[in-house]
């Protein structure tokens, strides 16, 4: 036999020994006076007897489990997907459990690899995802898929680091929030835009825009074919300029307006002259088509802030930047304030009337959301997950999918109560010493776990197109 064909035959084999773990009875097969057992995947994430899990090994497992390649036949395949959105700790959580959900979005990726405008995947979150963590590893992912090039938008003046991308600006900006503690400026307006910032322009001021070729940065923000200027409520007379080429807008306009720059060979630095007065609520370093991941950093925020945001002027950023995703990463900040049933019942309220505004202003938008991680606090002298976020992490997910919304289970993919601790100990840490945050591996771990949850669900559409719907049926139900 030829070495290729021995080399294929014992990755088939190997395959095909993990696909038995899945398919294989809980309770065992029995012939004669033997019976044959596999673990079932509550024992896999059990805690130890000290409260303790081998995060490593479980992480491992549930990666393998999550992993996908061809199948011989749709009827494996099938039971394989089956298996998964049924069971896996690292799914989806949908609405009504309706593995369909997010076809129609899956149905826009795949156009936009032959589109004329990027699609956006809007990722706002607390301070775990600052610096363009975990955002950074799903939008790679998804740019190797789907195509797509560049960083997404960020605001006019970036006062977090950031991994992939080099801001300067200079002149008279003004930067204005709506989150954070009461020391952060306020406008006295409510226009702050999809970033939940904006910068004030009166007179003239220039941006700066890097993209880094560093290590850490991903291989797709390194350049960018497209520069996209958001702008809102000019006077008469405002200019941008970008790479000699300047844009004007004559007349006044409250609306929201885009400028755009495309460049025949990629860039990876560009300068933006601005004249007049205008409000800029970001600028987007992406490419002609394909997709992209923008990151949001919101610090001290709880996810709580976008009804305050002016509904027009969200809507309008929206539409004009054609986002088809928002992913809301909020909870940890709310968590030292959880300590009865009233105050989870209060939060997911707040969270319902989110998920709702956003949903009246970009109705042809999904929206994922991911739950909080496991944090550990000192109780009687003991690390422990805090006392009501088990509760919480399931309230947010009954409330997430009452309103029509995805959620994913980041605490129990973690490992639930506990598991905390196992990563801080974790050689390197996964987690920081104050039991909250994750290192910058233990983002990149929550990371993958995401983006292949998301491509193990667009490989499930992918193979359902292929099939029989009577034969989906059969090994789905109905929906």
């Amino acid at each position: 036999m030829k070495p290729y064909k021995i080399f294929i035959f014992i990755l088939l084999t190997f395959f095909a020994l993990g696909l038995l773990g899945f398919v294989f009875p809980e309770n065992g097969i029995t012939t004669g006076s033997t019976t044959l057992t596999f673990p079932p995947p509550k024992d896999i994430f059990a805690l130890s007897e000290n409260n303790q899990i081998d995060i490593e090994k479980n992480l491992e497992e549930l990666k393998r489990q999550i992993a996908i390649s061809e199948i011989e036949t749709m009827k494996d395949s099938l039971s394989f997907f089956r298996e998964f959105v049924n069971k896996n700790i690292a799914r989806f959580h949908f609405p009504d459990n309706d593995y369909t959900y997010l076809d129609r979005f899956f149905a826009r990726l795949e156009r936009a690899k032959s589109s004329s405008k990027a699609l956006h995947i809007l990722h706002y979150g607390d301070s775990q995802i600052e610096m363009d963590r975990i955002s950074g590893v799903v939008r790679q992912r998804l740019q190797s898929e789907f195509g797509g090039e560049g960083a997404g938008i960020v605001p006019a003046i970036q006062t977090i680091p950031s991994i992939p991308v080099g801001q300067l600006y200079s002149g008279i900006l003004s930067r204005y929030v709506v989150y954070g503690d009461t020391s952060q400026p306020r406008a006295s307006h409510r226009r702050y835009g999809l970033l939940a910032n904006v910068a004030q322009l009166n007179g003239g001021a220039s941006i700066t825009l890097s993209a880094r070729n560093s290590k850490k940065a991903q291989e797709g923000t390194k350049q960018f074919s497209r520069l996209v200027l958001i702008v809102g409520n000019n006077a008469e007379n405002f200019s941008a300029t970008c790479q000699s080429r300047p844009y004007s807008i004559k007349e006044k306009k409250k609306t929201v307006s885009t400028i755009t720059w495309d460049f025949d060979v990629p860039v990876s630095r560009v300068t933006i002259e601005l004249k007049g007065k205008a409000e800029i609520y970001g600028v987007s370093m992406e490419g002609k088509s394909g997709v992209t991941v923008d990151n949001v950093p919101l610090r001290g925020c709880s996810g709580t802030i976008f009804t305050r945001i002016d509904s027009m002027t969200l809507s309008q950023c929206y539409q004009q930047m054609n986002i088809g995703m928002i992913i809301l990463q909020f909870g940890g900040n709310m968590m030292p304030q959880i300590n009865s049933q009233k105050s989870v019942n209060r939060y997911t309220g707040l969270i319902a009337k989110q998920i709702q505004y956003l949903q009246r202003l970009n109705p042809n938008a999904i929206i994922l959301f991911i739950g909080p991680s496991d944090m550990s606090k000192r109780i009687n002298g003991k690390l422990q997950t805090y006392p009501w976020l088990p509760a919480l992490n399931n309230a947010l997910k009954e409330t997430v999918n009452q309103n029509n919304a995805v959620y994913w289970d980041m605490f129990n993919v973690m490992g639930g109560e506990n598991s905390m601790l196992s990563w801080v100990k974790h050689s390197p840490k996964w987690a920081g010493s104050d039991y909250i945050h994750f290192t910058e591996d233990g983002a990149n771990q929550i990371a993958t776990l995401l983006s292949d949850a998301f491509m193990l669900h667009y490989k499930f559409y992918v193979t359902r197109k292929k099939c029989d719907p009577a034969l989906i049926e059969q090994f789905m139900g109905k929906k």
